[in-house]
């Protein structure tokens, strides 16, 4: 998988999130990115370029909560 298809992953992330999942358009983006820089930091596929990805990616912790079942509410 190269960048175009881990941004194609992502895309698709969000929009299922969104309109199969009823997620504000800003959450399914982020948790999408998410699921995305997960996927790549375990099967070692290069990560997308897009800017907005690269900007939430750098805000990222290892103890961060960050999927939607991990929130603490």
């Amino acid at each position: 998988m190269d960048d175009d298809n881990a941004t194609e992953f992502m895309r698709e992330r969000a929009a299922i999130m969104e309109f199969d999942g009823g997620m504000k358009r800003y959450d399914a983006d982020y948790y999408a990115i998410v699921q995305t820089w997960r996927y790549c930091q375990r099967t070692g596929v290069a990560e997308p370029e897009e800017y907005v990805y690269k900007l939430t990616v750098r805000r990222f912790t290892g103890d961060e909560a960050r999927e939607p079942s991990e929130r603490s509410e």
